[in-house]
Parts: C-alpha cells; structure tokens; sequence
C-alpha cells in the first residue's frame, strides 16, 4: 500500500486533524498536508514518530497490506470514552491481522482461510436448528460444549481465535480475508467467552464476505439482523433444542428456582441469562420474570493496557506455534513476539523462560 493514504488513513482511525496531528509532531500542518498528499516524504525519525502519534507500530505503518476496518453500526449508543477504546481495540484488531500475514510471510506459507461459507437468506429461524446441528457435526463437537473445545475445533477450519483484554462493551470482533480471525473479550466470564465465541462463529460462517463485508464488532444489547441470527446460531449450537427439550421433560417448573435454573445452565457451559432466554421461548418463563433472574454484568475494573496476559490461553495456537518457531530459529527476536502478541516485554520474556525450561525438563 503507497505510503500517503496510509499516513491519511491513520491519522484519522485516530481522530485527530492534521493540525492535531502536526501539533503532536511539532511540524507545520502543511507539512502533514503534503505528506498525506505525496509531496513530500517524511524522514525515518517523523515515520517514527507519527506511528507513535497514532499508536501503531513502523512495520504495520510501512508495511502492511491489508488494514482492515471493523464494522460496528452502533456507535451512537457508546459515549465518547467508549467509542475511544472501541477505536483503539479495533485497530489493535487490524495490527494482529498484519502480524499474522507477517509471520506467514516470514515463514514462507501462504495464507489459509476457513473454506467454509454459507448463504444467511437460505437459512430462516426455523432452519437454524437444523444448520447448528449440521455445524456441530462439521465441527466434530461434543454433546456439552466447552470454549477450550469449540477454540480447537475452530482452529482445525483454520479460524485463529484470540482471547484479549477488550473494552468491556464489545463482546467479540471478527474479520474474513486471507486469514479468518476471531476475537473475544477476556474480560468476560468463561461461559458468555464460550456464548461470543460461537456467535462469531456465525458471522463467520454466514455473514462476512457478503456484500464485500469482511469485518463485524458485536456488543451488548444489538438489534441488528445479523446479530440476531448469530444469536440464534450460538443459542441453538450450545443448547440444541432436542438436548433442551429433554431438560423441561425432566425438570418443568422446578427450573423457574433459581439454584435448579443455574445448575441447568452449568450443564450446557452457558450463562444463567442464556438459558433463560431460550426458556422463554419454551413458555418456561416470561419476559416480565426478566427482572428476577438476571443480573446486572458490573465491568471490572481497568487493568493494564496489554491485551494479553496469559500467551497460551489467549493467543491463537496456530500463530503461537508459528511465532514460535520463528523465534527458535532467531528469525524474530523476544521484542517482536512482545509486538506480535500485543504482551509486555517482561510477560514474554517470563513465558519463553518457562518454556525453556519445561524443553530442559523434558530433556533431562
């Protein structure tokens, strides 16, 4: 990609004016002008520092191929805090797609997407139970899913997953080019982790790549047709209705207590507030009983500003197994795998020290 639309397309991810910009940089706003214009070409050091301005890093602002976009229709209903950290996640999101082809590029393989697509408009309501069975099948699920489970039989379809630390209103993020890649919030319990994880899955399977659509970010309480769908999809993938069936045979009323509602739930690995919604539409419960059984998700609060934290359990496993290999045969150093995984320097240097001796151990 020429450099110039780069430096413009940037800048305003980051929502700053030129003049903002050339503040940050103590340079002429004309100067940044020219620069986005192709007139003129900033030396190395002003590269340096616009992609700090703009919080990227040099390789993804000079480098980069692809830079994608996430579409997120809501925007409206986030304050302006909000929309700041969703911008920041989103294009943290567009640097780990470059580190993937990065790495693939460095290794010498091609990239690899899921092969599998379908068309959303042959698929009705009533069909999905139908299509959530057939995924389950594709994906060799077991009867009681687990999110260790579903992130590996994603991973075999060639679907990267990345468990991050997100703004706590985003509950995943998909992209479909040349690679597929899935991310979660980390910040959310294991079982709405494992709910975002399948409704992704969705949007992966029947949403993007239609209509030139290659990105999506889902959030709390989205009304769009597509969401529901991948509602839907997830509902009936983790709770299919014959399994769900077979439970209001068995426990009726006794499921509107609460204790017997939350060992129900722990039985599927999902969320009391997502059983409760399918139960609804069994005639278990109604939506005025709302109110009693759920409650109120309270964001934690704030941590660091790393996005990873625990490098097995959050990085995909084909990427890490990749960049590590690289890293072995000292084609990457310990500071770009702390790039790569978006982890501090000291979280990686930890973790290759653990892995190291783990090899000694097994060795000896």
């Amino acid at each position: 990609m020429p450099l110039d639309p780069a430096l413009a397309d940037l800048r305003k991810r980051a929502r700053l004016t030129q003049a903002d910009l050339a503040k940050r940089l103590g340079v002429d706003t004309s100067l940044v002008s020219r620069w986005e214009k192709g007139d003129r070409q900033p030396s190395p050091q002003q590269l340096m520092e616009f992609a700090r301005a703009v919080g990227v890093t040099l390789d993804f602002l000079l480098n980069a191929e692809v830079r994608p976009e996430f579409q997120f229709r809501a925007r409206q209903t986030l304050t302006a805090a909000q929309n700041a950290e969703l911008d920041r996640a989103e294009l943290d999101a567009a640097q780990q797609i470059h580190y993937l082809h990065a790495a693939h590029k460095l290794a010498g393989i091609a990239p690899r997407a899921t092969a599998l697509a379908y068309d959303p408009a042959q698929i009705t309501d009533v069909d999905i139970a139908d299509f959530a069975a057939e995924m389950r099948t594709v994906f060799h699920l077991n009867r009681v899913v687990s999110l260790s489970e579903l992130k590996q039989a994603m991973a075999e379809q060639h679907i990267h997953v990345f468990e991050w630390h997100l703004p706590w209103t985003v509950s995943g993020m998909s992209y479909r080019g040349q690679f597929t890649v899935v991310f979660i919030n980390r910040a959310h319990t294991e079982d709405r982790r494992l709910f975002t994880l399948a409704h992704e899955l969705a949007h992966v399977l029947l949403h993007l790549r239609r209509e030139t659509r290659e990105t999506m970010v889902s959030t709390f309480g989205a009304r769009d047709p597509d969401e529901k769908q991948a509602n839907l999809f997830a509902s009936e993938l983790l709770m299919p209705t014959q399994a769900l069936d077979r439970l209001i045979a068995a426990l009726g009323e006794r499921l509107r207590e609460m204790q017997v509602l939350d060992s129900a739930s722990r039985s599927f690995n999902v969320s009391r507030d997502a059983l409760f919604y399918r139960l609804v539409g069994k005639g278990i419960f109604d939506w005025s009983d709302k109110k009693r059984y759920f409650t109120e998700a309270v964001a934690p609060e704030a941590g660091g500003s790393e996005r990873v934290t625990a490098i097995d359990s959050q990085v995909a496993p084909g990427f890490l197994q990749l960049a590590l290999e690289l890293f072995d045969t000292e084609r990457v150093s310990a500071g770009k795998l702390s790039e790569w995984f978006f982890a501090t320097r000291p979280t990686v240097e930890d973790y290759l020290a653990a892995r190291y001796l783990e090899v000694e151990s097994a060795l000896f």
